[in-house]
């Protein structure tokens, strides 16, 4: 059987997480101290009617204005999105950690290598064709492969064993023939 998540996965998964948070906070702290430093400025200015007053605190007014915007607009885009999804992949991994696994035996078909995005994890899809006991014919399943690991390298037809959580791929490999015929007897 072929293995496709290690015990490194998950501890890199974690670091990758605490990194990108760590960066998030530092990244917000240094959007506030400039934010900070002119609210302090424009609350510094005498309250006095003169058209240099006015025009300075309007001025900082107007920074602080466009530094919360450029802020708030990297903040989402550079910093929370690719949180976000890293966050979804650690959360996948600790799912499949502690979470039920199921073993099948079915018929490899192809590999679709267009990506599909489940709960903001990339994966692609392993199509396999697997026989329903409730409806009593065999239909196509759709596993889902980690976009970042690699697509079992499988011929049209082969028979596999491969295990998985939540249709998503942990490991695969070879149905012995042995096995499928002491199965059948």
């Amino acid at each position: 059987m072929v293995n496709l998540y290690k015990q490194s996965d998950y501890e890199n998964a974690l670091k990758l997480k605490k990194k990108l948070l760590k960066i998030y906070f530092i990244c917000i702290g240094a959007l506030l101290v400039p934010m900070g430093v002119l609210f302090g400025l424009y609350l510094s200015l005498p309250f006095a009617s003169t058209s240099n007053i006015k025009s300075l605190g309007n001025l900082y007014l107007v920074l602080n204005c466009i530094i919360t915007a450029i802020g708030v607009i990297f903040s989402f885009i550079y910093l929370g999105i690719p949180y976000k999804r890293a966050k979804a992949y650690f959360k996948m991994l600790d799912d499949i950690k502690v979470g039920q696994k199921v073993k099948n035996v079915s018929t490899f078909l192809q590999n679709d290598m267009s990506v599909t995005e489940v709960g903001n994890v990339d994966f692609h899809v392993m199509v396999v064709l697997e026989w329903s006991d409730k409806t009593q014919e065999f239909m196509r399943r759709h596993v889902l492969v980690d976009k970042e690991k690699q697509m079992p390298n499988l011929k049209n037809g082969d028979i596999i064993s491969y295990v998985t959580h939540a249709n998503v791929l942990l490991s695969y490999g070879y149905k012995n023939e042995e096995d499928v015929f002491g199965e059948n007897i």
